[in-house]
């Protein structure tokens, strides 16, 4: 009598978890653009909160200057004999460039531009209110994006793009 009963509740369960997966293969197979849009999404979001891209991460330096290359020269059509002499990142989102190239009187000219490169996702910008700990906060304070050779780099080109500009303005 048991092993009957024990028979007819698995038998009950697997008709009814069949089902389930019938369901869901026949609302896949009927909405796959739809699914498939949104895993995507949800995928990004997964990796973005549980395995963040690191700025120190290998290449991702580089990756960022090649970004705020192209922000600002393009496809280097706009600039004659383009030569970059310094580039670095400010609290890892702004790119800060000194370049010289050729006008159309063949004068060499040095400017300094910059450009802000926003390649973090929202998720990293999501706080839900934690507050630092004292330890955190000397941590950031001491080795934070803002006080990094990198920053320190940009911070002297934005220092000497001031200096450039009250030049030209005397």
């Amino acid at each position: 009598m048991t092993f009957q009963l024990f028979i007819c509740v698995l038998r009950t369960l697997f008709y009814q978890f069949f089902f389930i997966f019938v369901a869901f293969t026949v609302g896949f197979l009927l909405n796959a653009e739809y699914v498939g849009w949104k895993s995507n999404v949800v995928l990004r979001s997964y990796n973005n909160i549980f395995h963040p891209i690191n700025f120190e991460d290998p290449g991702v330096l580089q990756c960022l200057y090649g970004n705020g290359r192209l922000k600002i020269f393009g496809v280097m059509g706009q600039y004659k004999d383009l030569e970059i002499i310094e580039e670095a990142m400010m609290a890892e989102e702004w790119y800060w460039v000194k370049f010289t190239y050729e006008d159309k009187n063949n004068n060499k000219i040095t400017e300094i531009d910059k450009v802000r490169i926003r390649w973090k996702p929202w998720e990293y910008y999501f706080d839900e209110g934690k507050k630092m700990t004292e330890e955190e906060l000397r941590e950031y304070i001491e080795e934070g994006t803002l006080n990094s050779r990198e920053s320190d780099r940009a911070f002297r080109l934005m220092y000497e793009l001031k200096d450039m500009e009250r030049e030209k303005n005397k």
